[in-house]
């Protein structure tokens, strides 16, 4: 039987599949809507840069943006 090799995500790669679950997610819960009824894929990952250089943590920065707009 032959194993299937899954290629390992990189680090940086899947802590911004993260963040954007998790975006998605504070964004359901507040607006009723996910991520991207309100903003682009764009300003996803610019928002993910932005929290790279911020030093927060995740939930304390997307509950910011959040509620910014």
């Amino acid at each position: 039987m032959a194993t299937i090799r899954r290629k390992q995500v990189p680090e940086l790669d899947q802590e911004r599949i993260n963040f954007i679950e998790q975006l998605h997610e504070i964004f359901l819960l507040n607006k009723g809507y996910g991520a991207f009824a309100y903003i682009t894929v764009s300003d996803a990952i610019n928002l993910f840069d932005q929290f790279l250089s911020s030093g927060e943590p995740a939930d304390v920065f997307i509950r910011r943006f959040v509620r910014s707009i």
